[in-house]
């Protein structure tokens, strides 16, 4: 019976608009998560030199062996909890703080202030945000930690312009109007209904923007920005292979590959909650 309920509900998920595109993402992520664990539980350490350099992929070793003679396999999947991590750290620490901020704002009544605030997130969102984090790094030094900073600094701008629109639009609702009629004080108000609704929409964005920020990361340590040696991570590994590409090309596709299927997971992720949204 209960296999019975679990099969119905599920055909019910997957009736429902995105619940297909949410059901693919959600289990590629879920592989790609699953295989870092089990990399990082019953493998040698990502650094460790295990056979001859440039050994091509073999049953022994499936994605080949490195420049250093260290498995590709292990390294790739490796790279998953750095990368997601640091990724997860850039989105979700914006998203509160820009939430926070923009519903505060959308509370403000000083225009002078709101001026000020308002031309300062429009000025950061005017520049591009792998350009931001290029400039800030000079400044901070490479390193995954300076990454997580510039991005908490700088992508909060993108969230407090979304929230502080939601929040005053929100509070302009005929249920927000009928609790202050009611004499509801206004921390109530904010916290039981303004942030609920508010933080469904910065939400929303974050995962589009989960996506951004993994492609952002990447791109840093390709330049030499992020990730400093030995940790293994798509983009610096992307950036050690590209010189020996022409003999060893396995050094470049692989952690590309592995790039690539996180983005398109939550591609599928995302696109399946837009489409659940518009009832598509």
């Amino acid at each position: 019976m209960k296999l019975k309920s679990l099969s119905h509900r599920f055909r019910a998920w997957i009736a429902q608009p995105g619940g297909v595109g949410i059901t693919v993402g959600v289990v590629m992520m879920s592989i790609l998560i699953f295989l870092g664990i089990l990399v990082k539980l019953f493998s040698t350490r990502s650094d460790a030199f295990v056979g001859e350099p440039f050994a091509p992929p073999s049953f022994k070793y499936p994605f080949g062996l490195d420049q250093l003679g260290r498995d590709m396999v292990v390294r790739v999947f490796s790279a998953v909890g750095v990368d997601l991590s640091i990724a997860f750290l850039g989105v979700s620490i914006p998203l509160i703080i820009g939430t926070i901020v923009g519903i505060l704002l959308s509370l403000a009544r000083n225009r002078y202030f709101l001026s000020l605030i308002g031309s300062i997130i429009d000025g950061i969102n005017a520049f591009p945000l792998l350009i931001i984090a290029i400039a800030a790094l000079t400044f901070l030094g490479p390193g995954l930690r300076s990454v997580v900073i510039i991005l908490s600094v700088t992508n909060w701008a993108r969230y407090a312009r979304i929230s502080r629109t939601k929040a005053i639009v929100v509070s302009q609702q005929n249920y927000i109007e009928a609790a202050r009629t009611l004499g509801y004080p206004k921390w109530r108000i904010v916290i039981k209904h303004i942030a609920p609704n508010v933080s469904s929409e910065t939400i929303a964005y974050a995962l589009s923007d989960f996506i951004l920020v993994i492609t952002v990361v990447a791109g840093l340590s390709f330049l030499g920005l992020g990730a400093r040696p030995p940790i293994a991570e798509w983009g610096s590994m992307i950036a050690d292979g590209r010189i020996f590409i022409g003999q060893a090309w396995w050094l470049v596709i692989f952690p590309g590959l592995a790039l690539c299927w996180a983005a398109v997971s939550l591609s599928f992720i995302v696109e399946g909650l837009s489409r659940r949204d518009r009832g598509i």
